[in-house]
């Protein structure tokens, strides 16, 4: 079950990163098909969750008549070990960040949390956000790319204001470049793939744009 799941998911994952042109997703499409090709060991791993799931669980379902992607995601989630970043609870940019944050990894280095299947060089799974969540600027060395399962949300990068980003759409980070995302109403589902140094966290760097701050600049009632 594992494996066919994981081997429609990667299917399905190169084939909505294949309508954009951008080498970087074009690189990713091809890496994505030679793993549907020839899967390493698939892995069990432990359970695990976080408080958030069950509300992203229910909207990423709400979106599987419509999307291959989201249909093949919501089939694999349940052999996926979902978890909080440590680094960020023990500083949580907001009380209640903890509650509406988790990730899962699909794909990585051995060496962190429990992964389906093992790769030195890359690194993709997928990103929980509640509504109304700002994940506030941060950093890191990797090249990122998100992909938008649900939404919408709200981008930005750099110096750049917030932009609003719909349901299957890419997001490109080059390393080091600043970002934050906003979630809007309803709970966010994401994919991302990190590529480069994959043993260097993502760090919060400082940011004058608070939570109340953003949700005021893209029109959302902060209550």
């Amino acid at each position: 079950m594992t494996i066919s799941a994981l081997t429609t998911f990667l299917n399905c994952f190169a084939d909505a990163l294949d309508r954009d042109p951008r080498p970087v997703s074009r690189s990713h499409t091809a890496r994505l098909r030679r793993l549907a090709k020839r899967l390493p060991p698939v892995k069990d791993v432990p359970p695990g969750r976080v408080p958030i799931q069950a509300a992203c669980e229910a909207e990423l379902a709400s979106y599987a008549a419509q999307s291959p992607l989201a249909r093949a995601l919501a089939a694999l989630l349940p052999t996926i070990h979902i978890t909080r970043s440590t680094s960020y609870l023990a500083n949580p940019p907001s009380s209640d960040f903890g509650e509406n944050y988790g990730y899962g990894i699909i794909c990585g280095p051995d060496g962190g949390p429990p992964t389906l299947i093992q790769d030195p060089d890359i690194a993709f799974g997928l990103m929980f956000l509640g509504p109304k969540t700002h994940y506030p600027l941060h950093h890191h060395p990797a090249d990122e790319l998100y992909y938008t399962v649900t939404g919408p949300s709200f981008w930005r990068a750099g110096e750049a204001d917030w932009t609003r980003r719909d349901i299957d759409e890419i997001i490109h980070h080059p390393p080091w470049l600043p970002h934050a995302t906003l979630s809007a109403e309803r709970p966010l589902v994401l994919l991302y793939i990190w590529e480069g140094d994959l043993e260097t966290d993502a760090a919060f760097i400082p940011d004058i744009v608070t939570a109340d701050a953003a949700l005021f600049s893209v029109g959302l009632d902060a209550t």
